[in-house]
């Protein structure tokens, strides 16, 4: 049996394992993760880099556990997401579910789950990950996670920067290895990886009000030239929000 055993800061919660325990059912020795230099979790730029490689283990996991009859196959993109959800909340340190938990899924809250949303553009396709719900009083991150990219018709990356806007709240930017947060405001201008934006907790009945995100891809060199817009909606639900398959439009 092959164990990851992941050292957490002070105070960060242990979500992942309070939901489960590793388990591979494998042949081998215990396995014990060791922290980076610089910290104890990975910064931005190391998700950001790691993140293709690590999805593409998780699909070849999934094939082995879905083998053994550990997974239906059904469960699978669900199973990744959560997964990938756990690989961000927890700065690349985490667990990973392969063992025999019925209903495990059924377990994991959307603030738990990473979100892939997608729209369709002149120039390509827009690509945004993101969580199903964000709470700020639940929450082991900084705010709703955004993250994007535009790839072409061949699925290669196009050159662009992405500007965010709301009316509501602002953006944040968050170095998981020191754990410094930094405020940058209703409007904000990157390459796409991951930044955060945080709002206050929600009080009273909003209605039917929804929060909007708004974004514009812009050209890589030229702030005047706009390469498509997208805007992602934010559904009220408690003090916090939640996100379905459609909230990106």
């Amino acid at each position: 049996m092959v164990t990851k055993r992941i050292p957490f800061p002070p105070g960060h919660r242990r979500w992942g394992a309070r939901l489960l325990a590793l388990a591979l059912c494998l042949t081998g020795l215990p396995v014990a993760a060791t922290a980076v230099e610089g910290g104890a979790l990975l910064s931005t730029e190391d998700l950001q880099t790691l993140e293709p490689a690590y999805d593409l283990f998780l699909q070849d996991l999934a094939d082995m556990i879905i083998a053994r009859g550990l997974l239906d196959e059904a469960d699978r993109e669900d199973w990744v997401r959560y997964q990938l959800g756990d690989y961000y909340q927890n700065g690349g340190f985490g667990t990973i579910s392969a063992m025999f938990t019925p209903d495990l899924l059924n377990l994991a809250r959307p603030e738990e789950m990473l979100l892939r949303l997608q729209k369709e553009l002149p120039v390509g396709t827009l690509h945004l990950d993101t969580m199903s719900a964000y709470s700020p009083l639940d929450a082991t991150l900084p705010g709703l996670l955004l993250e994007a990219s535009l790839l072409d018709a061949q699925g290669l990356p196009v050159a662009c920067r992405f500007r965010w806007h709301s009316t509501h709240g602002g953006f944040v930017v968050w170095e998981g290895g020191d754990g410094q947060v930094q405020e940058i405001g209703n409007t904000y201008i990157n390459d796409g990886r991951p930044s955060y934006w945080s709002d206050q907790p929600i009080a009273g009945d909003p209605g039917n009000a929804v929060w909007t995100i708004q974004l514009e891809i812009l050209d890589a060199f030229d702030d005047t030239k706009i390469l498509g817009t997208a805007d992602l909606l934010l559904t009220p639900q408690g003090n916090g929000w939640t996100l379905d398959t459609n909230a990106l439009q």
